[in-house]
C-alpha cells in the first residue's frame, strides 16, 4: 500500500481487511482517513467495541464450546473474508458483518436461558403429575351427591375449590379422600343451567402442592331436581 492510498479522502472507504489491519495495530498509517472519514471510523469503533467486550462468566464455557466446534486446520482467515464484490458501499457490508456478530451474541444468550441451565436444588417442589378428575364433568342431568378424582401417590391431603366460570371462587375445602360429597354449601351453588367449574390440588404432608388438575366445568340441566 503507497502513501497516496493510506491517505485516500473521506469517501472512498477503506476495505474490511484494511479496517481490520488498522484495528489491531497492524496499519497505522490508515489512521488519518479514519479520523476523516465518518463511515470508516464508525466501523472501526464498532469493530474495535466487540474486541473488546467482555464476555460473562455464564456464557463463557458455551462460547469456547461453540468454538472448540468451529476450529479447523486450516489457515486463519479475515473475519470480513466471507464477504464478496457487490455493488453496495463497502461500509455497508462491515456494518453487516458486525450486525450479525451480535445477533450471534444474543441467540447464544437466548440458548444459555433457563431451558439450558442445570436446575438449582432446593426445597421447591417440582410438580410431575395431574390430579384426574371423575365427575361431575359436563351436562348432568341431578346435581351431583359428591365429587371424585383420581389419588395421587404421595398425597397427604386433597385441596377442593368449586369456582364460578370467570374464577371466582364459590367454595373451598380440604379432606384427605379422593371423594367430597355436596355438602349444603355447595349444593346451594348448583342451580339449573348455572355452569359452574371444580378442581383439585394434591398437597404433602407439608402442605406443598404436588399435583393439580385442570378447571372442570358442568352444568345441571333444567329438568334436574333433587
Amino acid at each position: 500500500m503507497n502513501d497516496n492510498e493510506a491517505l485516500r479522502a473521506p469517501g472512498h472507504c477503506l476495505e474490511p481487511a484494511e479496517i481490520e489491519a488498522f484495528v489491531e495495530g497492524r496499519a497505522d498509517q490508515l489512521a488519518a482517513h479514519v479520523e476523516a472519514c465518518p463511515a470508516c471510523s464508525h466501523v472501526a469503533a464498532s469493530y474495535r467495541e466487540f474486541l473488546e467486550a467482555d464476555v460473562r462468566a455464564d456464557e463463557k464455557a458455551d462460547i469456547e464450546w461453540i468454538e472448540s466446534r468451529l476450529r479447523k486446520p486450516a489457515p486463519k482467515r479475515s473475519w470480513f473474508a466471507w464477504l464478496g464484490p457487490s455493488p453496495m458501499p463497502r461500509w455497508a457490508f462491515s456494518l453487516a458483518a458486525i450486525l450479525l456478530i451480535v445477533a450471534g451474541s444474543l441467540q447464544l444468550r437466548r440458548m444459555a436461558g433457563p431451558g439450558l441451565r442445570t436446575p438449582e436444588t432446593g426445597a421447591s417442589v417440582v410438580r410431575s403429575s395431574q390430579v384426574h378428575l371423575q365427575s361431575p364433568s359436563g351436562d348432568v342431568e341431578t346435581a351431583p351427591d359428591f365429587f371424585q378424582w383420581d389419588p395421587v401417590d404421595k398425597a397427604a391431603a386433597y385441596e377442593f375449590q368449586i369456582t364460578e366460570v370467570d374464577g371466582t371462587p364459590l367454595w373451598t375445602g380440604r379432606t384427605n379422600q379422593t371423594k367430597l360429597n355436596s355438602a349444603p354449601d355447595i349444593q346451594r351453588f348448583m342451580l339449573p343451567r348455572k355452569a359452574l367449574l371444580w378442581r383439585v390440588k394434591a398437597l404433602s404432608a407439608s402442605g406443598g402442592v404436588i399435583a393439580e388438575s385442570a378447571s372442570e366445568r358442568f352444568k345441571v340441566l333444567p329438568s334436574a331436581s333433587r
